[in-house]
């Protein structure tokens, strides 16, 4: 089972390896289980006052606005102030609505870059995305299902593990999937890592409510928007791992 492997927002390969770390040294025995790190195509500056957040630089993401003016701005800069409303779908379409720029150019031109890899460095038999990471491998799962159906074009990816993720975009890239205004839903089997005291986790469980629900797990890491590094807390998180592989296996995934 090989993973193609995308970090969040300002973050790099190095970095995400890094927050990695405890569950690579989890699987580093398990010669049936890679991980293959990428990072975003765009080198991007973090805006004030996050300098320290997101560590040294580089800076990559994968989703960047098409234009900024006095009346938008980067979503980034907006969960300074992430609302909390009844249900996660409000709240994250209270968060997206209202001034935020718009991403389809980059998100389009990043799914182009993902695709090139998927030919040229796969094949992948699942897909990791922490964060931002986790937008775009949820909107990339979407797009090879729409691709399948009007294609025929069978899709690569068998499976997903979302760290802190939030909802997709479309696959046409018009605007984010929302479980109580859309019928779209990501097929495969994925786990959702998520952290109970994470601030954005209504993004999270958003994310969750258009997965499958037969096939989607949650391990909750009981912290914040970061990933689990405690060993016993790493070694349930592999078995949970283990048993999605196991689901999706069918002996035919990549060594």
């Amino acid at each position: 089972m090989r993973f193609l492997c995308l970090p969040g927002a300002y973050g790099s390969i190095d970095k995400f390896k890094v927050q990695l770390a405890p569950l690579l040294k989890e699987f580093e025995s398990d010669s049936k289980v890679s991980f293959h790190f990428i990072q975003g195509p765009y080198e991007v500056v973090p805006p004030p006052g996050y300098e320290d957040f997101f560590g040294g630089p580089p800076y990559y993401r994968f989703i960047v606005p098409s234009d900024t003016d006095a009346d938008t701005t980067d979503v980034i800069e907006r969960i300074r102030d992430f609302p909390q409303l009844e249900t996660p779908e409000l709240t994250m379409r209270e968060l997206m609505t209202y001034g935020v720029a718009k991403t389809d150019d980059s998100a389009r031109e990043t799914l182009n870059y993902l695709y090139q890899l998927l030919e040229t460095e796969g094949p992948f038999d699942g897909i990791v995305g922490y964060s931002e990471g986790a937008t775009i491998a949820g909107t990339l799962l979407l797009h090879e299902q729409m691709r399948e159906k009007e294609e025929g074009r069978t899709p690569m990816l068998k499976c997903a593990l979302f760290f802190g993720g939030w909802p997709p975009m479309t696959p046409t890239l018009d605007g984010l999937v929302l479980a109580d205004e859309s019928d779209l839903m990501i097929e495969v089997p994925t786990t959702h890592i998520i952290g109970s005291l994470d601030p954005y986790l209504h993004g999270n469980i958003a994310l969750y409510n258009i997965c499958d629900p037969d096939t989607a797990f949650i391990f909750d890491h009981a912290k914040g928007h970061t990933l689990p590094r405690d060993k016993n807390m790493v070694k349930e998180l592999g078995d949970i791992i283990r048993r999605m592989i196991d689901e999706v296996d069918g002996g035919t995934s990549t060594p």
